[in-house]
């Protein structure tokens, strides 16, 4: 992956957003140029996507444009696909590399009704990152927000901007949470694919019924 192309703005991951832009400048006030800097501002910025903006199972998406990295930063809340587009918006805004990927996975925490209305417990496309850090890239997943972690004992994704910070394996009790089941590319926008995929899912099922459902009971995850 050529990382000079991962520094552009592009439609979800719109970095140049005015909100973006004053947001990034925040979030690295007092930080410069070079690789320390740059793992911490990547690490600032994974931290806001992943706590200040909450995880939200049932977003309310209805066309592409709900997939922005601005639109997201507005809402404060966001489910995968949003939250990476958000990270990697924030990062280049900074000056530092990052795109948009995806997993296939298997979250064992989705089970009841959660798991009649999924038609099981398999997840594809879920959304996630990579940055470009002292020369190599490293994947990076903000999805899931402190308070969901400690509300319901999950294990928390902590990222030091020095190795991978992906979905655990098990959760604080060693129960199992994920399994990875494929990698799929990383890409400098959210795919047509990928957006599309949502918006056909939430006309699939009764969206109501699940928005209701994931807001009642917090979420499967």
């Amino acid at each position: 992956m050529n990382w000079k192309s991962s520094l552009q703005p592009r439609d979800c991951v719109d970095s140049d957003h005015p909100a973006i832009r004053a947001r990034a400048a925040s979030l690295t006030s007092g930080l410069t140029s070079g690789a320390r800097d740059d793992r911490e501002t990547a690490r600032r910025i994974f931290l806001f996507v992943r706590d200040e903006i909450a995880y939200n199972f049932a977003p309310a998406v209805r066309t592409r444009a709900d997939f922005r990295a601005s639109h997201t930063l507005a809402l404060g809340n966001g489910f995968c696909m949003q939250k990476a587009a958000l990270f990697a918006a924030l990062c280049r805004a900074s000056g530092v590399p990052a795109r948009v990927g995806f997993q296939d996975i298997i979250d064992y925490k989705i089970t009841g009704k959660f798991y009649e209305m999924m038609g099981g417990n398999e997840l594809d496309f879920h959304g996630m990152n990579a940055v470009y850090l002292d020369g190599r890239w490293l994947k990076a997943d903000c999805t899931l927000d402190r308070a969901i972690c400690e509300r319901k004992n999950y294990r928390i994704i902590e990222f030091d901007g020095r190795r991978d910070a992906t979905l655990p394996s098990t959760d604080r009790a060693g129960a199992p949470h994920f399994t990875i089941k494929k990698q799929h590319l990383f890409y400098n926008d959210t795919p047509q694919f990928a957006s599309n995929t949502m918006l056909k899912w939430t006309r699939k099922v009764p969206y109501e019924q699940w928005t209701n459902l994931v807001h009642r009971k917090h979420g499967s995850m």
